[in-house]
């Protein structure tokens, strides 16, 4: 199965950002005040558009991409490009729904404080789904208490008439108030969800499945997400797109056929047969524990780990090194650390009980590529985990064509996928095939 996202048409977008980037971006950013009033008034004249906006620290994208897939199989949709959700991308999204759109999907971020205060009174959703409150963007917030209060703000410039989303297995998103004449619905594996999941499974090789409770029926869900920590994201979206009016079964089809998002644990193949699972969008605790639980479950011939640092974690490199290989031997029989003090985790990581022959550090990406051109084989499952700017997909990149770009610093916080600097041609993009998840739908 291709990616539609890593395709010769995706080669298309990177030129599109290119000329965005450089003819129209600097005078884009100059205009955000701008686009803010633009948004906020253009959103005002779409009343017969519903929208739908979702935020949490965990699993946005994922659950937009769901929900997009359930109404867009029904009714004209429009919904976030790829994971634009800061204010001012907020009001980009809202200023390309159009008149006949019958619904807008609108991923908003509350990244710091003031941020989801400047989004939400622009978006003015009819509907607010709100997934968790993990440790992202710890570094903004003094407390997760305080990142829940600037989550709040989307409630409140939610419809007076409107209907708000809670994950009820959240302490803090469940003690969330909807304001006079708003709807609840509460989602989550707790006997109070409308929404109810059980027996939920996910063990690589399988994928995230679950059994839905609802009051027209249960029915088992299967879905292509590995993990199952993003049983929030889709439990949220099937929630949202049942009560946007989409029947239960023709919502469940729909998440099965949602592919992971680019960087969220993507599990893809290797022309060497080895499956990589790119998750080096977010390095945030939360979710890098997340991914390395999916890798001590995992049954694979051989497990790999491939990881480059965190963040959302306090401290210098070298503790959070430590904590890094501290895991490994849980979750890997073989062991790659890439930059700065690398040789410093593998001695970390040996004293943790990896044999030495089992843990390599390299500081320079194009070292860490070719070691794993020559060390990789069909049957291994690679973990490729590390912060955005550490930007490690051209490590998997370089694994299908050369790679233009080795910059030791890039400020850019977007995917390489999607940079112009890249240097991969639409030839290595049509190689890439996502690896399929196993099974399909039955109802209870």
């Amino acid at each position: 199965m291709q990616d539609p996202a890593v395709s010769a048409k995706w080669i298309s977008r990177r030129r599109e950002l290119w000329l965005r980037q450089v003819l129209f971006g600097a005078w884009l950013r100059r205009a955000k005040p701008l686009l803010h009033v633009a948004a906020w008034i253009w959103r005002r004249l779409l009343w017969r558009t519903k929208f739908i906006a979702i935020t949490g620290s965990l699993g946005k994208t994922t659950a937009k991409e769901m929900l997009a897939a359930m109404l867009s199989a029904r009714f004209p949709t429009y919904w976030t490009i790829g994971n634009q959700n800061g204010p001012f991308y907020v009001a980009l999204n809202i200023l390309r729904v159009r008149p006949w759109h019958r619904y807008a999907v609108i991923e908003t971020a509350g990244a710091a404080p003031g941020v989801m205060q400047r989004s939400a009174p622009m978006v003015r959703p009819d509907m607010a789904l709100m997934l968790t409150i993990r440790r992202t963007h710890s570094t903004a917030f003094a407390s997760l208490d305080e990142h829940a209060r600037e989550k709040v703000h989307l409630i409140r410039h939610t419809a007076a008439r409107g209907t708000v989303l809670l994950f009820e297995d959240d302490p803090r998103v469940s003690a969330m108030e909807a304001g006079p004449g708003q709807g609840v619905i509460r989602y989550g594996v707790s006997p109070a969800a409308q929404f109810r999941a059980r027996n939920v499974t996910g063990e690589w090789p399988e994928r995230l499945s679950f059994d839905l409770d609802t009051e027209s029926g249960s029915f088992r869900v299967r879905t292509q997400l590995v993990g199952k920590h993003w049983l929030h994201a889709a439990l949220g979206a099937l929630a949202a797109g049942v009560a946007a009016g989409v029947p239960v079964e023709a919502a469940i089809s729909a998440a099965a056929e949602v592919a992971p998002f680019r960087g969220r644990l993507q599990p893809v193949l290797l022309p060497n047969g080895a499956t990589v699972l790119r998750d080096d969008y977010n390095a945030s605790l939360d979710g890098s524990d997340a991914a390395f639980e999916v890798m001590r479950r995992a049954r694979a011939a051989r497990r790999v780990a491939v990881i480059s640092d965190l963040s959302d974690f306090g401290g210098n490199r070298k503790q959070r090194l430590k904590y890094i290989a501290a895991l490994l031997p849980e979750i890997a029989e073989l062991a790659v650390v890439i930059g700065e003090s690398a040789d410093y985790a593998v001695r970390r990581a040996i004293e943790a009980g990896l044999p030495p022959e089992r843990v390599f550090g390299f500081s320079t990406l194009p070292e860490c590529a070719a070691f794993l051109k020559t060390a990789l084989r069909a049957g291994d499952l690679v973990l490729l985990k590390g912060r955005t700017t550490d930007h490690l997909a051209r490590v998997f990149f370089a694994q299908f064509a050369r790679v233009d770009c080795w910059k030791t610093r890039c400020p850019k916080t977007m995917l390489c996928d999607e940079c112009w600097e890249l240097g991969v041609d639409a030839g290595a993009f049509e190689q890439i095939r996502l690896v399929p998840a196993p099974g399909g739908i039955k109802p209870c």
